[in-house]
């Protein structure tokens, strides 16, 4: 079986041990005096003149770029539309973690989508909930890794429109002569039932004509 990279994913809440491990090792060395050479040497490799690589490629996924979410029942009309969500924008930031005698360690990229929920006339409740994936593959399009996320909206007021941004999510790549930056992409979009999926390929097709 081939070998795939192993990617550690995080939110900010729980994001944290590896990075405060790290920092208070050096912090450690730095008030013990630096009387470990090997200690030093880490230190100093990792703070002087880092390794500094360009983010993945990134992806939002055509036919999951938006939501329109119908009220129960079989009709389809905009008097039935509950609301509605789309994804305006990506953010990729990206910090290396690369040793410079061996070229391997570790990249965190922050992932954070920007949306726009709508409200439509059947909703009542003023709330809007749906889901978004983040989504790490290799060059061949295989999934290395896959994770959803939920997401709730409120309507406040007589608004019918609200612009909003998502937590990000922390995606550690290991990186080496084998797994370079370019070996992956990241792919983003909402989670969408079959009917929904079907929908949208539907307006794509005819938008398309």
């Amino acid at each position: 079986m081939r070998r795939q990279p192993h990617i550690l994913v995080t939110t900010p809440g729980n994001r944290g041990a590896g990075a405060a491990a790290r920092s208070a090792l050096a912090l450690i060395l730095l008030m013990l005096g630096l009387t470990a050479c090997g200690g030093y040497e880490f230190v100093a490799n990792k703070l002087t003149n880092p390794i500094i690589l360009q983010c993945p490629d990134y992806r939002v996924v055509a036919d999951a770029a938006s939501l329109v979410k119908f009220r129960d029942g079989p009709e389809r009309d905009l008097v039935d539309v509950n609301y509605e969500g789309q994804i305006t924008g990506v953010q990729l930031g990206c910090v290396s973690n690369i040793d410079k005698e061996t070229r391997t360690g570790t990249m965190e990229v922050d992932v954070t989508l920007t949306f726009n929920a709508t409200r439509g006339p059947a909703n009542r409740d003023r709330n809007a909930n749906f889901d978004y994936f983040v989504s790490v593959v290799d060059p061949k399009l295989g999934i290395l890794d896959r994770q959803a996320y939920p997401l709730v909206v409120t309507f406040p007021g007589n608004k019918t429109r609200v612009q909003f941004a998502s937590k990000p999510i922390i995606l550690e790549l290991p990186i080496s002569a084998k797994w370079r930056v370019s070996y992956y992409q990241i792919f983003v979009g909402l989670k969408l039932t079959r009917d929904e999926l079907g929908y949208n390929r539907e307006k794509i097709k005819r938008s398309n004509k």
